[in-house]
């Protein structure tokens, strides 16, 4: 890839490079802090980050963030770093740097969200099973899942680079092949891995298409500098998803997360 200026830019810049480092990083200093290597559990994910929905959904936001740098162990971490190191450089060859980076951020932010209200809901069904519990004295059980990973990024990212080679035509090739690779490693790890979070794939795809479209639009139209209309497209992007992070949760959705605190909490 070269600058504006011709010069071939140093690895040491590239987003991609640094978001695996990031992320093995996590998956490193989990496992000394006592994380199991291999196949972490749903508590010690959620203690560490994990998007667990009716918590992010009551105010820990933060794990949107945070759930993004987090794995299900070696080989979740290790077919996402595989897929980030695929796509991750030609989308910096196609948006650039900066651009790739925060449309792999914000697809990432839009994923985990739509992972938080589908996770949610499912825990909220999951209560008409437990009127017989509460009834006899038990504590409700409720079916939560904690979600994790970069798939919603890596789809997003995916989902940017499909718009532009649709547009680009018969120069795009590599990209579908790519494109294609994380499309179907993606499907192969939930048949090897149980718990695949399709919510978070379909937001994270749908957001990077959407964005990925806006980018493509022709700012020429409307006369406005390239840079500035995709700074405009992820302001807007950004004010969306705080728009739609402050929307307020359900009572039930409070009541499980409030449930859960507790149980948490209990020595």
């Amino acid at each position: 890839m070269l600058t504006t200026t011709g010069r071939r830019a140093s690895l040491l810049t590239s987003p991609t490079l640094w978001l695996i480092v990031i992320n093995i990083g996590a998956w490193v200093y989990l496992g000394l802090q006592g994380v199991d290597w291999m196949s972490p559990s749903p508590a010690d994910l959620t203690a560490w980050g994990g998007n667990l929905g009716p918590y992010t959904l009551t105010g820990d936001w933060q794990r949107l963030v945070t759930s993004m740098f987090l794995h299900g162990g070696a080989l979740h971490l290790g077919l996402n770093m595989f897929m980030l190191s695929q796509i991750g450089p030609l989308s910096e060859a196609v948006w650039g740097r900066t651009r790739f980076t925060l449309l792999y951020l914000l697809s990432g932010l839009f994923g985990g969200l739509a992972s938080a209200w589908w996770y949610s809901n499912v825990a909220v069904r999951s209560l008409d099973g437990n009127m017989l519990r509460m009834a006899l004295g038990f504590a409700p059980h409720f079916a939560t899942t904690v979600s994790i990973g970069a798939s919603g990024a890596l789809l997003g990212a995916s989902g940017a680079l499909l718009v532009h080679a649709l547009r680009a035509g018969d120069a795009s090739k590599i990209e579908l092949k790519v494109i294609f690779q994380v499309v179907a490693l993606n499907i192969g790890m939930g048949f090897l891995m149980t718990g695949t979070d399709n919510a978070a794939h379909i937001g994270g795809a749908l957001a990077g298409i959407a964005i990925g479209a806006l980018l493509m639009l022709p700012g020429e139209r409307w006369r406005i500098d390239r840079k500035v209309q995709s700074a405009i497209i992820f302001t807007v992007s950004l004010l969306l998803l705080v728009a739609l992070v402050k929307q307020p949760p359900s009572a039930a959705v409070m009541a499980i997360a409030k449930t859960l605190r507790a149980a948490a909490d209990q020595p």
